[in-house]
Order: structure tokens, then C-alpha cells, then sequence
């Protein structure tokens, strides 16, 4: 069964910690938390520094999304920040011993690795590193900014995707919500990020619980 994920992006430490608390009163219905960051060069909009969260010490297993050209200068702090996961973009990369040397220096550190793909990057074109990596992610929405419509090639891009990786986590991040969710799960996700359909709604609960009926339907 698909786990929902829900995903934090701000670029206020006050505003996270406001989010962070409320979706702290829901833990139990979830295990993983994932955290946007990024920079204004690889999206136009910036988030709060990975630096900044120093103070967590979360019981999620903490995700770090990494929206931004530069990954690896990010990992030393994501880990000193208690996250176990670095997710990065492949389309940042210009040769393909960059993203080999950064996923050498996440497993360096201890940290499960992520690679995320553009709606945009043909899968073929970074199958190679799909045996190296944790987690693959599928953006559903053009990366930089929470709550932009989801694209339906998405589910086609799950289904191929799982023909070609049978032991990488397939996740889904950006425009997921209930109806969205259960096309996505039957599709074959693993891990479905929620962020502006919990985070943006009148009654965060009730979105989490619709959300999760959603999946399990």
C-alpha cells in the first residue's frame, strides 16, 4: 500500500515551525516527513536554509528535497540536522560522474539517496542510475512552488518506471491530492508528497484522513 508523505515548503523558519508543530499534533498517521529546499537558482523562488533546522529532533524520518544546483554542499548539514534521506534533481547535473560523485558522498555520510525527475526528463535518459540510488521521485508539477496542477502523463511515467527499476522506491511529489492519490497508488507510487492539499486546507486532519481513505480505496 502507497504511505502518504507530507511535505513542508517555506521560506519563513517562523512559518515552518508553525507548519512543523501542526503536523506534529498528526503523527500518528504518518512516518516520513519531507522538507523542500530551495535556492533561486535552480527554481526562481527561495526557501529557508537546511542550516536553519538545526534545532529539530524530529521522531519522522526526515526527507530532504533538494530543489537546487548544487546538492552535495547541502549533505553535511542535512545530516547534522538528523535528516536520513538527500533527494536531488538529476536534471542539475551537465556529466554523469557529478551525479556518481554525489551520491558516493550522501552514502559517505550515512544518508539514503533520492533521485528526482523533472515532468519534462525522458526516463530512459537517467536509467542508468536507478540501481544506485533509494528512491526515485516524479515530479507531478513543475518544480518551485506548491499548489500548481497536476500533469496526468504522471501515471504513465509510474507505470514505466516500474519496468524499469524493481528494487528503487518509486514517490510521487507535487499536486497530490484525493482522487490524484488513489490514480497514483494504483499506478504502482510507493510514497505519495502531500503538501499544499494538507497544509492549505481548512481542517489539516480531515485532509490527512481523506487523503489516506483516498489511497486505500
Amino acid at each position: 500500500m502507497a504511505e502518504l508523505v507530507p511535505a513542508i515548503l517555506t521560506n519563513d523558519i517562523n512559518d515552518f515551525r508553525k507548519k512543523y508543530a501542526d503536523l506534529f499534533a498528526f503523527s500518528h498517521y504518518f512516518k516520513k516527513l519531507h522538507i523542500d529546499f530551495t535556492d533561486g537558482d535552480f527554481v526562481p523562488e527561495k526557501s529557508i536554509h537546511i542550516s536553519e533546522l538545526g534545532f529539530l529532533k524530529s521522531p519522522f524520518t526526515l526527507m530532504a528535497h533538494l530543489m537546487v544546483v548544487n546538492p552535495k554542499d547541502y549533505f553535511e548539514d542535512a545530516k547534522k540536522s538528523g535528516f536520513g534521506w538527500v533527494l536531488f534533481h538529476y536534471e542539475v547535473f551537465d556529466e554523469d560522474n557529478e551525479i556518481d560523485a554525489t551520491i558516493e558522498k550522501a552514502r559517505d555520510l550515512g544518508l539514503k539517496v533520492g533521485l528526482v525527475l523533472n515532468p519534462e526528463t525522458p526516463l530512459f535518459a537517467p536509467s542508468k542510475f536507478f540501481g544506485k540510488v533509494d528512491l526515485i521521485q516524479l515530479m507531478g508539477i513543475i518544480p518551485g512552488a506548491q499548489g500548481r496542477a497536476f500533469q496526468e502523463q504522471t501515471y504513465d511515467r509510474i507505470k514505466e518506471l516500474k519496468k524499469l527499476t524493481k528494487r528503487a522506491i518509486i514517490s510521487v511529489d507535487g499536486g497530490v491530492k484525493v482522487g490524484i492519490a488513489r490514480q497514483c497508488a494504483k499506478a504502482g507510487a510507493h510514497l505519495l508528497i502531500a503538501g499544499s492539499a494538507i497544509l492549505r486546507s481548512e481542517d489539516e486532519e480531515m485532509a490527512i484522513e481523506a487523503l489516506k481513505a483516498d489511497i486505500e480505496m
